[in-house]
C-alpha cells in the first residue's frame, strides 16, 4: 500500500510538472529536483523527483542519486533514475555503490548494471561471485551471463568448476550456457565449444547436458553431423535427445544423407522419431532410404514412413504408396491414401496415370482414387478411358474420380457411359458419377449444358433413360423441364415412373407447378406422398430456393384442399411450421381436430403463434389457448404455456 501511494504521488507530480507543448523547459528544473533530494522533504516527493530525473537528468544529478543508492527507502527510485541515464558517470555511481550496500539493495544494483550491459562493470561483478550472500552471488552470476566479451565467461568458469551444488552453482551454470550460446550466435564457435564441452562433461542434470550437447553439435561445424549421428545411434541419453531435436533443423544435404543412411540401423522407436525429423527437414533426397520402411514388420514404422513420404515424396513413390494402400486397411490405408493426395514433388499426375500394364487391379484402383482426391482436372480424359475398360475395380475408381474432376467437355462421354452400360450396377454407378459432375459444374459455372442429357432422356434405350432421369432432378434448365413433361406421359411405364420419381426430387422451382399437379391430381397413390414431400421441400425447406410467402402458402393450401391421409398431413404441417405468416396459422389450426395428427398440428401452431405474438397477439393467443385445451405431450404444452405467458 505504501509503495502504491508513492507511485500515485509520483505520477501526479509527473503530470503536474510536465512541460506544456511548445514551451521551453525551465533551465533550473533539474536543480530544483536535486534540491528536493537534498532536503528534508517527504519520501513521496523525493520518489517523484527521481521519476522526473529519469526523464531530464544529466550527470549533474548523479552524485546525489549515488548517495541515495545506500538508502533502503530510496535505493529503488535512485536506481530507476540511473538505469537509462547516458554517460559513464551513472555506471561509476552504480559500481561504487556495490561496496557500500548489501542485501536487496546490492542485488538491485547488480540487476541495474545488467540492464545497462556495460563491460566495465564485469570486474566488480566478478568479485561478487564468491559473496557470502548466496542471493548476491547468484544475481552476479546471472548478470555476468548477459555481459558481452570473454572476461565475464572466464570469471564464471573460474568459480563454477569448484562451487558446490546448490542455487549459486545453478546460476553460474545457467550463466555459462547463456555465454556459450551468445558466442555461438556471435560466430565464435571454438570458444563456445569449449564451454559446452565442459558443461556436458561435468554437469549431472539431464536437461543441462541436453542443452550442452546441442551446443556441441552446433559449434562443431561438419564434425557436428557425425556427433549427431553417433548420438542418435547410441544408447538412450540426454545427448540422444539433443541430437534428435537438431535432426530436423541442422541444414545441408550432407546432414540429410547421414541421417537417412542411419534409418535401417535403428531400433523401432528411434526409426519413428528419425522419420518424423526427416519429414520436418523437407529434403526429398531422403526418399530412397524411407521407401523400404513401407514394408517394415512394425505397423507404427510403416505409418511414420507413409507420413514422411507424403511430405517428401514425388511421382516415384506413388506406386509404392498405392501398393501399401491396397494391401492394408484401417488407419494405414487411410494414411497411404492421404499421402498419395499430398504428394507435391515432381510429376505426380503422370506417375499416377502411367501405371505399369501388369499393375494389380486393386493397386490401379488406389492410383485412380488418388487422382480424384488430388483434384487434377487434366486427369479426366484418362479417367474416361479407364471407365470404359473391363477392369471392374479400375472402372469404379475412375467413375469416383470423374464425379469430382469431370468438366463440361466430359459430360457427353459420361452420358454415353450410362447409355452403353451392360448391367444395372454399372449403369447406376455411371449415373451417380454423372449426377455429381453435373451438379459440381452447375454450382461452379452457374449452369451446365443440358442438351446432351435432355436428348438422351428422350432417345436412349429404356434402361438408360430411367437412370438418366435421376440425373435430371439435380439440374435447373428449360430443356430438362421439357424432358420431364415429355417423359411424364411416356408410353413405357418404367420411364413414366422414373420421371415422376425424379420430378419429386427436383431442385428446380420452375417445376413446382408440375409437382403440384402430381401431388393433387394423380390417380397413382404410390407417388402422392413423394410428390407432397417434394412440394413441401421445394416450397419451404430447400435453402437454394427462395419463393414468395404467397407461393409457399398457395402450394400447401392446394394440397390441403385434397383428401389427405395422416402421413400426408404431417408433411404439410412440417411445411406450415416454417412459414411466419397469419395464413399459415389459419391452415394449421383446423388440423388440431384430427387426433391422428394432433401432436404435429399442435407443434406447428405453437411455432407459428410464437412468431405472431408481437404483431397479432390476440389471434396468436386464441390459437395457443386451443392447444392448451387439448391433450398434448408435455413438451408441446410447456412451449405453448411459455408462448401464452409472453403474450399476456
Amino acid at each position: 500500500m505504501k509503495r502504491s501511494c508513492i507511485l500515485t504521488v509520483a505520477v501526479s507530480l509527473l503530470v503536474l510538472t510536465a512541460p506544456l507543448p511548445g514551451k521551453a523547459q525551465p533551465a533550473n528544473e533539474e536543480a530544483n529536483l536535486i534540491s528536493v533530494l537534498q532536503s528534508d522533504k517527504s519520501l513521496q516527493k523525493k520518489d517523484a523527483a527521481c521519476v522526473l530525473l529519469k526523464r531530464i537528468g544529466t550527470r549533474k544529478c548523479v552524485p546525489v542519486l549515488e548517495k541515495l543508492l545506500a538508502d533502503p527507502a530510496l535505493s529503488h527510485p535512485a536506481r530507476y533514475a540511473l538505469e537509462s541515464m547516458p554517460g559513464p558517470e551513472a555506471e561509476n555511481a552504480l559500481r561504487h555503490a556495490l561496496a557500500k550496500t548489501s542485501g536487496s539493495n546490492e542485488v538491485g544494483i547488480i540487476y541495474t548494471l545488467g540492464t545497462r550491459a556495460d563491460p566495465v562493470a564485469v570486474p566488480d561483478l566478478s568479485k561478487l561471485l564468491t559473496s557470502s550472500d548466496p542471493v548476491v552471488a547468484a544475481a552476479a552470476a546471472e548478470v555476468l551471463g548477459k555481459m558481452p566479451g570473454g572476461e565475464a565467461s572466464a570469471a564464471l568458469e573460474s568459480v563454477w568448476s569448484a562451487s558446490p551444488d546448490g542455487a549459486v552453482h545453478d546460476a553460474q551454470r545457467d550463466a555459462l550456457l547463456a555465454c556459450a550460446n551468445r558466442m555461438l550466435a556471435g560466430n565464435e564457435p571454438s570458444r563456445a565449444l569449449s564451454i559446452f564441452q565442459k558443461l556436458y562433461d561435468r554437469e549431472k542434470k539431464g536437461g543441462v547436458r541436453l542443452a550442452a550437447f546441442r551446443g556441441i553439435i552446433l559449434a562443431s561445424d561438419k564434425h557436428g553431423v557425425d556427433l549427431m549421428v553417433e548420438a542418435i545411434a547410441g544408447p538412450d541419453s540426454p545427448s540422444q535427445g539433443a541430437a534428435l531435436q537438431l535432426a530436423s533443423k541442422l541444414g545441408g544435404p550432407d546432414t540429410t544423407a547421414a541421417l537417412a543412411n542411419l534409418l535401417s540401423k535403428l531400433t523401432v522407436p528411434m526409426q519413428i522419431a528419425l522419420l518424423q525429423s526427416l519429414a520436418q527437414r523437407g529434403d526429398p533426397s531422403a526418399q530412397p532410404a524411407i521407401l523400404p520402411l513401407l514394408d517394415s514388420a512394425d505397423s507404427h514404422v510403416r505409418l511414420a514412413a507413409i507420413a514422411a513420404l507424403g511430405d517428401l515424396g514425388d511421382g516415384l513413390v506413388a506406386f509404392p504408396l498405392a501398393r501399401r494402400a491396397a494391401a492394408s486397411s484401417g488407419a494405414e490405408r487411410a494414411a497411404a491414401r492421404q499421402a498419395l493426395a499430398d504428394l507435391h514433388h515432381g510429376q505426380v499426375t503422370e506417375a499416377l496415370l502411367n501405371a505399369p500394364a501388369d499393375t494389380a487391379p486393386e493397386v490401379q484402383s488406389e492410383l485412380i482414387l488418388a487422382l480424384g482426391e488430388r483434384g487434377d482436372i487434366s486427369a479426366a480424359p484418362k479417367l474416361l478411358d479407364l471407365a470404359r475398360g473391363q477392369n471392374e475395380l479400375a472402372r469404379s475408381a475412375a467413375l469416383q474420380g470423374l464425379a469430382v474432376l469431370a468438366g463440361p467437355a466430359q459430360i457427353p462421354d459420361m452420358i454415353q457411359l450410362v447409355v452403353t452400360a451392360n448391367n444395372d450396377d454399372l449403369r447406376s454407378a455411371a449415373a451417380d458419377a454423372l449426377s455429381s459432375a453435373c451438379q459440381h459444374i452447375q454450382s461452379t459455372n452457374g449452369r451446365v449444358d443440358a442438351a446432351p442429357l435432355a436428348q438422351a432422356v428422350r432417345a436412349a434405350p429404356v434402361e438408360a433413360r430411367v437412370a438418366l432421369l435421376g440425373v435430371c432432378s439435380g439440374i435447373s434448365d428449360p430443356q430438362i423441364r421439357e424432358a420431364f413433361r415429355a417423359t411424364g406421359s411416356d408410353p413405357d411405364a418404367r420411364v413414366r415412373d422414373a420421371s415422376v420419381r425424379a420430378l419429386c426430387e427436383t431442385h428446380d422451382p420452375e417445376l413446382l407447378p408440375d409437382l403440384i399437379k402430381v401431388a393433387t391430381g394423380t390417380n397413382e397413390n404410390k407417388f402422392r406422398i413423394l410428390a407432397i414431400h417434394g412440394c413441401v421441400r421445394l416450397a419451404t425447406q430447400d435453402e437454394n430456393v427462395k419463393l414468395p410467402v404467397d407461393v409457399k402458402l398457395a402450394t400447401l393450401e392446394s394440397i390441403i384442399d385434397t383428401k389427405l391421409a395422416a402421413p400426408e398431413k404431417r408433411l404439410v404441417l412440417a411445411g406450415l411450421a416454417g412459414i411466419q405468416d397469419r395464413r399459415a396459422l389459419d391452415l394449421a389450426t383446423p388440423m388440431l381436430d384430427d387426433p391422428a395428427v394432433r401432436p404435429e398440428a399442435a407443434e406447428a401452431v405453437v411455432r407459428i403463434a410464437g412468431w405472431m405474438s408481437k404483431g397479432r397477439p390476440q389471434e396468436a393467443g386464441a390459437a395457443l389457448k386451443k392447444v392448451l385445451a387439448l391433450s398434448v405431450d408435455p413438451a408441446t404444452r410447456k412451449s405453448a404455456e411459455n408462448a401464452y405467458k409472453k403474450i399476456q
